[in-house]
């Protein structure tokens, strides 16, 4: 209630103040037709209207930004820096007090300028140092009047026709010429100083806020540009020919301010309209993007993220990896999108916009909901597909793991046995001979035959089930041992040194084991070439062999297997067997 009471108060005042401004500008406008100086013919053909013109804008932009954002004091500060401009038009009243004080206070609008652009776009004080550095201001303001109205006697420096100052202290106008100097100066300083905040608050502004100070920022500078120079040629630093080329344009620099401030002002209007071409370029977004992209255009935030709502509650992005939405104090803001009471999507983005212009990002998302439907069960599928790709990586870890463990068991149980027992039965058939039984001497050459062939079919089967070598050595060790082993024979070309992943390595071996297999049963091949090379972030390799073609990836199963294998780990195999031009087997496989 107080927030809205006080929001119907500066709205009152807000009309007060123009009103106030537009009686000021008529009154200049009458001032100048009724003024019988032979300058003043000049004045109201050129220079009052642009003068009028300056004011009037400032009244109603401000109006406008008022009307556009009651909560944001920006308007009102507009406003009053119209109302502001016409301040030294008192000098059109012919009576010493108004007259005065409307030479006076001529350049308070300098002050209210150097206010709405330390606070722009936000119509407050971020903190101290801004509170501070808009009191300053106020305060130099006042150190000039106080020190150049009483210090002002034209009279007495033999202007016979001036009106005498009725607050001159006599005996101070030597002050004035010293003074004014100092004023100019410390103006010129405070210039500076409000242009060097701006253009922090511009480095440290996100897009959005950027969007908005930019066109301020370049309206401006010719206003600051006018400023300098009529300021040194007032002082006497350079030609007064510069002012009196300057004087012409200074009215029209303030006539492209208002401009300017009324584009940064108005940028969300432009926002809005955004919304209106957002609908026809998500026709083609498979042309123009992705709906990311499209809503961030809209919204002019190009850290905009999106999130896609689930039916358990979770959130995934567009790939249908897992996202979280930031917690309150994190910097970014979140805005829901619902579709019949139910949670569609979230869209993640600076929480300037909030302030730019609260409706905005609700608006692209509503505008973007079918879209955003249709993404949101796209999302849905790849979080199952990648849940389903999770669940065989943790299947096929699962598996391998269960190999090393029977390859360790078989090693370490089995195999030792039967090694201890080729032992026993080599002393048994040792005592034997000793006494001379040779019936018994052949039958344990026998047994101990038939163990040695037992033990090498167990070696062989702990190595298809998982080989040694290849984790304690390596993949290029372990391609060397499986080139030894074929029936085949394997020339390595190129063999990795270094050591990947597990998983990957596991792949790798399984790869070209499975392509020697095969070269050697149904190929008929008589040489086998293998490379092994690293490509940025994969791992690839090449098995040829020179045999009959014509193997058919769909009918072995392990061809198959060794496919499924790779693309669990996100790669893909490539097989080629034309017939009579042997096969060609090619995998990548993603190593980081």
């Amino acid at each position: 209630m107080k927030k809205l009471a006080s929001a119907v108060s500066r709205k009152h005042v807000h009309y007060a103040v123009v009103g106030a401004g537009v009686v000021a500008g008529l009154l200049e406008v009458l001032g100048a037709a009724l003024n019988r100086n032979p300058d003043a013919r000049i004045n109201l053909l050129i220079y009052t209207p642009i003068e009028v013109l300056v004011g009037w804008t400032f009244l109603f932009v401000g109006l406008a930004a008022g009307r556009r954002r009651p909560d944001n004091p920006i308007g009102l500060l507009m406003s009053i820096f119209g109302l502001t401009w016409f301040t030294y038009a008192l000098q059109w009243i012919h009576s010493p007090v108004p007259f005065y004080v409307g030479d006076a206070f001529r350049n308070v609008y300098l002050a209210v300028l150097a206010h709405l652009y330390i606070v722009y776009p936000r119509g407050r004080p971020a903190g101290r140092f801004e509170r501070r550095a808009v009191w300053g201001v106020y305060f130099w303001f006042g150190f000039t009047v106080l020190t150049q109205l009483p210090t002002n006697d034209p009279v007495s420096n033999g202007c016979g026709q001036c009106l005498r100052n009725p607050f001159y202290i006599p005996g101070t106008s030597w002050l004035n010429h010293t003074m004014g100097n100092v004023g100019a100066y410390g103006t010129l300083v405070v210039a500076v100083f409000v242009l060097a905040v701006f253009a922090w608050h511009w480095s440290r502004a996100s897009a959005p806020v950027r969007r908005a100070m930019t066109p301020a920022a370049w309206a401006a500078l010719p206003v600051f540009g006018t400023l300098v120079a009529q300021t040194l040629a007032g002082v006497g630093v350079v030609p007064s020919q510069i002012q009196a080329v300057t004087v012409p344009f200074e009215w029209l620099t303030f006539a492209i301010l208002p401009v300017g401030l009324l584009i940064g002002v108005l940028r969300t209007r432009l926002g809005r309209a955004a919304v209106g071409d957002l609908v026809v370029e998500l026709s083609r977004l498979p042309v123009t993007g992705t709906l990311r992209d499209s809503l961030a255009r809209t919204v002019g935030d190009p850290t905009l993220e999106l999130a896609l709502a689930l039916p358990d509650g979770s959130y995934v992005d567009s790939r249908g990896a897992g996202l979280s939405l930031p917690p309150p104090g994190s910097g970014r803001s979140v805005t829901a999108i619902e579709a019949d009471g139910r949670p569609l999507a979230a869209l993640i983005h600076d929480p300037a916009l909030n302030e730019d212009d609260p409706g905005l990002v609700a608006a692209a998302g509503s505008a973007a909901r079918l879209a955003l439907e249709n993404e949101r069960l796209q999302a849905e599928v790849r979080a199952s597909l990648e849940e389903v790709r999770a669940s065989r990586a943790r299947i096929l870890e699962a598996a391998d793991a269960e190999r090393q463990r029977l390859e360790r068991d078989i090693h370490d149980g089995a195999q030792q046995r039967l090694v201890a027992l080729g032992v026993a039965l080599k002393l048994a058939r040792n005592h034997a001979a000793m006494r001379g039984d040779d019936g018994l001497v052949v039958e344990l050459e026998a047994a101990a035959g038939q163990l040695k062939d037992a033990l090498s079919e167990l070696r062989d089967l702990a190595q298809g089930i998982h080989p040694a070598v290849l984790s304690r050595a390596g993949i290029g060790p372990a391609l060397r041992v499986l080139a030894e082993l074929s029936p085949i024979p394997v020339d390595i070309k190129h063999g990795p040194l270094d050591r990947y992943p597990e998983r990957v390595e596991a792949a790798v071996y399984f790869v070209v084991s499975e392509a020697l297999t095969n070269a050697a049963k149904h190929s008929g091949a008589r040489r086998v070439e293998v490379s092994v090379w690293r490509d940025r972030e994969f791992l690839c390799v090449d098995v040829r062999d020179d045999g009959s073609g014509g193997a058919d990836v769909n009918r072995g199963s392990g061809l198959v297997g060794m496919t499924d294998r790779v693309s669990v780990l996100g790669g893909r195999v490539e097989t080629s067997s034309p017939p009579g031009e042997g096969t060609s087997i090619r995998a990548r496989i993603p190593c980081e």
